[in-house]
């Protein structure tokens, strides 16, 4: 196979782009880890990411983060004070965020607890491509599946 496509000025360009939004991240979190706990969620935590996904964070604090420097970060904010709450309602972000995430920084020291309610919350749940789901016979004739979707 030819590698006459890596010298197209397109790739080069993308390549840079993608070089450039590590590092804004990569500084952006360590800005964030100064005061709150990070987790690194979704595609780039599930290592199945395209070179243009964005970086998915959960950013858990007293008080709302500054903004990201790039719009390749998605920050997701929740509360200190508001975080047991978020599990016990099924905020899917937040479960998705403690089940499959990565843990950059635990400045609050929040991580173990949260993610034990986490997999406490799940208990039963499958994980599906978009969404939780947990089926019920009612009887042998009946059997009932309730979802748990991004809102």
């Amino acid at each position: 196979m030819s590698n006459a496509w890596k010298n197209y000025s397109l790739f080069s360009d993308l390549l840079e782009i993608y070089k450039e939004e590590e590092k804004d991240f990569n500084n952006y979190v360590s800005e964030l880890c100064t005061k709150y706990s990070v987790i690194l969620f979704g595609s780039r935590a599930r290592k199945d990411n395209k070179i243009y996904s964005d970086y998915d964070i959960l950013v858990i604090g007293n008080e709302r983060p500054p903004l990201p420097p790039t719009d390749a970060i998605d920050v997701h904010f929740v509360k200190v004070s508001l975080i047991d709450s978020e599990i016990k309602d099924f905020n899917t972000i937040v479960i998705d965020a403690f089940y499959e995430g990565i843990i950059l920084c635990d400045t609050l020291n929040i991580y173990e607890k949260a993610k034990n309610m986490v997999i406490e919350r799940i208990r039963g749940l499958k994980r599906i491509k978009d969404s939780w789901e947990k089926k019920y016979e009612l009887n042998r004739r009946t059997l009932v599946t309730v979802k748990f979707i991004y809102i």
